[in-house]
Formats: C-alpha cells, structure tokens, sequence
C-alpha cells in the first residue's frame, strides 16, 4: 500500500513538474521570436 502511494506520488510530481518546464520554455521561445522594428533614429547610423 505504501509501495502504491509513494509511486503515485512521484509519478504525479514529475508529471507536473515536466508540465511546468514545457511551458517555460514554449513561453520564452515566443519571445525569442518577436523581433520589433528598428526606430529611425537607429536606422540611420546603420
């Protein structure tokens, strides 16, 4: 019974804790991707 308990639990903590990992890292990647547009006060030293 105890056996049973302590793999729920595990399993469950893992699974939760993968959940939150996968949307850390979907949420940056979308940062990642966003470029805004220069201003014109930069585009002109370029």
């Amino acid at each position: 019974m105890l056996k049973q308990i302590k793999t729920f639990l595990l399993t469950s903590a893992a699974s939760v804790l993968t959940l939150v990992a996968m949307t850390g890292v979907s949420t940056k990647s979308m940062w990642l991707l966003y470029e805004p547009d220069a201003p014109k006060s930069l585009k002109k030293n370029f």
